[in-house]
């Protein structure tokens, strides 16, 4: 039997009243069930994507649903992405959730910076990722005990910064109460922490076709360029990592870079020396980087912009050199911008 406590004459249910006010919330574990997706799909096609999810109730409530999309900056993917719902408590659409709008449980952050702060880019290895996010267009209203089922209806149009990439797109849905938290219940097939929310990861992602460099975000990268998007005004950082794979440099105590640049005027400048210039320093075992400002390393004058840039890390005599995916063809870089 509870407690109680009188106070002016009437009779409270002491501490009971208390947390039943502190803890009624409207609680639904979900659970990405299954994700339907084509393996591939050419620069501009709009892909249909499908998500079905279960969700289980612990209280009676009402809320509108989180959908988080995760993809490449330039899919530009608050312009091209569009989603419905069908399920048992109805059918709808999502909107984009405003950037304005907190997350609750957030820390302050908005929705997208807190997927980004939790999830991150969910192994993808070029941090030119962001997560877009929607919610359905009106709550759906639960009960104790309810099973919930339905299907996400997702139209991405893909490639529109028009690179043929190779990436691994993930989802997260939730809801508007309960953010990204968990409780201790056992629910059967949420395992043992019932989650509010549930992150799914997709097999690499082929996109092919379009006039850009291929942007690979799931293998590891002999190099690396940051910022993956720049002008030749801008400074920018290229990384060789020889750890990825045996290469004909491995174990090399310099390595240089050896690059030609092409401008929009049509000239080739080559930069392919073994000096200071050109050398890159080691930061780490097996890894080396150099960082250049673009239009002072080629040389060039006012008038000209370099627009692109073939390079090849070569070793002290410049006799052995490492390209491309360990072959003979060269890396490649785009100047552009977003």
């Amino acid at each position: 039997m509870l407690p109680r406590l009188r106070i002016k004459g009437q009779r409270i249910w002491m501490l009971a009243a208390l947390l039943i006010v502190a803890i009624i919330f409207s609680f639904c574990h979900i659970k990405i069930t299954k994700v339907t997706i084509p393996a591939s799909a050419k620069v501009g096609d709009v892909v249909p994507i499908q998500l079905d999810i279960d969700v289980s109730c612990n209280s009676d409530g009402s809320d509108k649903l989180i959908l988080g999309v995760l993809m490449p900056k330039g899919w530009k993917g608050t312009q091209n992405l569009t989603a419905t719902y069908k399920g048992s408590k109805g059918d709808g659409s999502f909107v984009m959730t405003p950037l304005s709008t907190l997350a609750p449980h957030g820390d302050g952050k908005n929705w997208p910076d807190y997927m980004r702060a939790t999830f991150g880019i969910a192994g993808n290895l070029i941090d030119d990722m962001e997560w877009v996010v929607m919610q359905s267009d009106v709550p759906f209203t639960y009960g104790n005990n309810d099973k919930i089922t339905g299907s996400i209806f997702l139209k991405l149009k893909v490639g529109a910064d028009d690179n043929p990439t190779l990436v691994k797109l993930a989802y997260v849905v939730a809801n508007t109460t309960n953010g990204f938290t968990s409780d201790g219940n056992v629910d059967a097939g949420y395992g043992p922490t019932a989650e509010y929310y549930n992150e799914y990861i997709g097999d690499c992602f082929t996109v092919t076709g379009g006039s850009g460099d291929l942007v690979d975000f799931c293998n590891p990268q002999l190099t690396t360029i940051s910022p993956p998007k720049s002008l030749d005004n801008d400074l920018v950082t290229i990384t060789f990592d020889s750890n990825v794979a045996n290469t004909a440099l491995s174990g090399s105590s310099e390595v240089y870079l050896c690059a030609t640049g092409t401008t929009n005027d049509g000239k080739t400048i080559i930069i392919c020396e073994q000096t200071s210039k050109t050398l890159m320093k080691l930061t780490g075992r097996g890894r080396y980087e150099i960082t250049l400002w673009p239009r002072s390393f080629f040389g060039i004058n006012d008038s000209q912009t370099v627009t692109n840039m073939t390079y090849y890390i070569r070793d002290k005599s410049g006799t052995k050199q490492v390209g491309y995916g360990n072959t003979t063809a060269p890396f490649t870089y785009k100047f552009k911008c977003g």
